[in-house]
């Protein structure tokens, strides 16, 4: 876990800090107020994350939602129902360790580093430890990848059927060292090499691509939206481009595949950010043979990707 590009960025808006603010200021002393505050911060970055990955949680249940108890203790907890208690502690800047206070070393599924700098409207989640019996500060360097984390939790649920489709988020900048996941394929495989050829020429047009194609890469996945499209699936097409700013240029495209030539009306293709919330939108017509978005993003970002029709939708998740 020492790679920078496996770590996740999460930004915290207005709603977080005021929590923190309205947590921090019942405490009696000041030194006990900062650490209420960054406590609240770490556990609502690593709640956005979850939540990003459609797994529920649950701060009424939480210990450290609990006047009381975040009063007298050193906690970060977050309570993730049927499953257990994740601790999200925070790591100020110099430190190399996790610190755990006696009070979550029971009762915890693992931790979560969560990263604060100086800027404290985001946040960096470094990692997951399993849960442990020991005082013995957790070196960062041992935390594992968020991806062990969700593996975790997937084992816990899956014996009372937890959604096969949880998984955790594609990482774009491992793309760029030809290195996929499952189910992602050339788009040439998915479209056939005219189509791919017409696809490749709309990203020259207007995007970095046009002054360094080399640079670029794509892949291509099926989403099968069932009844609503008769069975036969589209294709989510995923293109990356670094640029000399140091962020990646993101065009995603929806295409028909097949003997199909155009789009079902109504398809529409939505950005969702960190959060859940939308950014960006696009919807077919009567005669669109593909719909696309573009957008830029950091190293470390996390977005999604939902593509619906009527009622039925398919989310896909990505982290730059």
């Amino acid at each position: 876990m020492n790679n920078t590009k496996d770590l996740l960025k999460v930004y915290l808006g207005g709603e977080a800090h005021r929590l923190a603010a309205q947590f921090a200021a019942q405490q009696a002393t000041a030194q006990k107020g900062k650490q209420v505050y960054l406590n609240t911060l770490a556990v609502y970055a690593v709640r956005s994350y979850l939540k990003w990955l459609q797994i529920e949680t649950s701060l009424g249940k939480s210990d450290s939602w609990h006047p009381g108890k975040r009063a007298v203790f050193d906690v970060a907890d977050i309570a993730l129902p049927d499953i257990g208690r994740l601790e999200c502690r925070p790591v100020l800047p110099g430190k190399t360790v996790l610190d755990l206070p006696p009070e979550v070393t029971e009762n915890r599924l693992g931790y979560v580093g969560v990263q604060f700098s100086e800027n404290l409207s985001e946040v960096e989640l470094l990692g997951y430890a399993p849960a442990v019996n020991s005082l013995e500060p957790i070196p960062i360097s041992n935390l594992q990848p968020l991806d062990a984390l969700i593996e975790h939790i997937y084992q816990i649920k899956s014996v009372v059927n937890f959604p096969k489709e949880l998984s955790a988020p594609v990482k774009l900048s491992q793309w760029l060292e030809n290195s996929f996941d499952a189910g992602w394929q050339t788009v040439e495989a998915i479209l056939g090499k005219e189509k791919a050829n017409f696809a490749w020429s709309f990203r020259n047009a207007d995007s970095a691509a046009k002054t360094h194609p080399e640079a670029s890469v794509r892949r291509g996945k099926l989403i099968n939206l069932g009844m609503q499209l008769d069975s036969y699936p589209v294709a989510l097409v995923v293109a990356i481009t670094p640029t000399s700013a140091g962020e990646t240029d993101i065009l995603v495209q929806v295409h028909p595949t097949g003997d199909l030539t155009y789009l079902p009306p109504h398809l529409e293709l939505i950005v969702l950010d960190a959060a859940g919330i939308k950014i960006l939108d696009a919807q077919a017509r009567s005669s669109d043979n593909y719909i696309q978005l573009q957008f830029s993003g950091e190293l470390g970002e996390c977005f999604s990707v939902k593509v619906a029709l009527a009622d039925v939708s398919v989310t896909e998740n990505f982290a730059i």
